[in-house]
């Protein structure tokens, strides 16, 4: 039986901005996900059902600070002594003072924000509706909450996928992440059929590849298999209750509820475990798994690459935590390539 340690819970799946390649903005994950917010109330229940849960991540395919109740969910979180993450990004453009200070008083480890721009006239080009402005203006807040505070979490992350409109300004987003006290991590573009980079070659030179399609071509693998890893040690978990076993679901849920059924029997279901067997290649492919719906399962079957133990053993050994992408500390960024 699965009893994860870490768990991810989408605290919001509503979004102000509309970002060209998001299924949120497409609405492709209308269906599964819905529209709505954690409770409290629900995350309360949660933790107090699993006393085994030790780290949640609160972000998916919403923006976290739209929840009203997030000062409550990270001092429910903190007073069970459970660490909380936004690693999975945020994008930071409305969040009350409220929400920003609980950030610090509450402990939440590390908090990724998404900015594939440092001009506005960039920023907008893909993080449309958003307002660069107010979105550094917000880091600073929490950069003098941890000061008020005398906190150095949480760690900030300044988020910069690399398209083609913005590879221009790729020194400027090391600048900015150094005076912001970020840390700057650069991503591919998983979408490359949108706003595709253009100087392939310089990209390729920052980060290895230029874009993920060239990546799977040069590795055989998918740039977000480490998401499977989640069936396993880091399931997602619906703003709901709904079980969606992992963060890239958006086809569908699986049997169980995590509020109301219990995590344990949501986790262990006869269809989540086919799915993970799945991955694994012990079981053949069946209709209704959302995996089936998935590229990176594609790329698996395609390849004969399964999920094998060791690289599960190794995910649970990190935490449940995403792996680094190409990042480098304020101290050390100098002149890319």
């Amino acid at each position: 039986m699965l009893s994860p340690a870490q768990v991810r819970v989408e605290a919001c799946s509503r979004c102000q901005l509309k970002c060209p390649a998001c299924p949120t903005t497409r609405g492709e994950n209308l269906a599964a996900i819905g529209r709505g917010a954690l409770a409290a109330a629900d995350f309360r229940r949660l933790l107090e059902a699993n006393p085994g849960i030790r780290r949640v991540e609160l972000g998916n395919y919403g923006e976290v600070f739209l929840n009203p109740e997030l000062p409550d969910i990270l001092a429910c979180a903190w007073e069970h002594g459970v660490a909380t993450v936004i690693d999975e990004g945020a994008n930071l453009n409305h969040a009350p003072d409220a929400s920003l200070e609980a950030l610090v008083q509450f402990g939440t480890e590390r908090l990724r924000c998404s900015i594939d721009g440092v001009s506005q006239a960039t920023y907008e080009r893909y993080r449309v509706g958003g307002r660069l402005d107010r979105v550094v203006a917000n880091i600073r807040r929490i950069n003098a909450f941890k000061e008020r505070h005398g906190r150095a979490n949480p760690e900030l992350v300044l988020q910069f996928i690399v398209f083609g409109h913005n590879e221009h300004e790729l020194e400027r987003a090391g600048v900015m992440a150094r005076l912001l006290g970020m840390r700057l991590e650069l991503v591919l573009n998983f979408a490359p059929e949108f706003m595709a980079v253009r100087d392939r070659e310089r990209v390729r030179r920052v980060l290895g590849y230029a874009d993920r399609n060239e990546f799977i071509r040069s590795t055989g693998r998918h740039p977000g298999r480490h998401q499977c890893h989640g069936m396993w040690v880091n399931p997602q978990i619906n703003w709901n209750g709904a079980m969606l076993g992992c963060d890239r679901n958006i086809w569908g849920v699986y049997p169980g509820n995590a509020f109301t059924g219990g995590l344990e029997e949501a986790m262990n279901s006869e269809a989540l475990d086919h799915a993970r067997a799945m991955l694994m290649g012990r079981a053949a492919p069946r209709e209704g798994i959302p995996c089936l719906n998935c590229g990176i399962y594609r790329t698996m079957r395609d390849r004969e690459d399964w999920i094998t133990e060791a690289e599960l053993q190794e995910a649970a050994a990190a935490g449940g935590r995403r792996p680094e992408r190409l990042g480098l500390p304020p101290a050390d960024l100098g002149p890319l390539p």
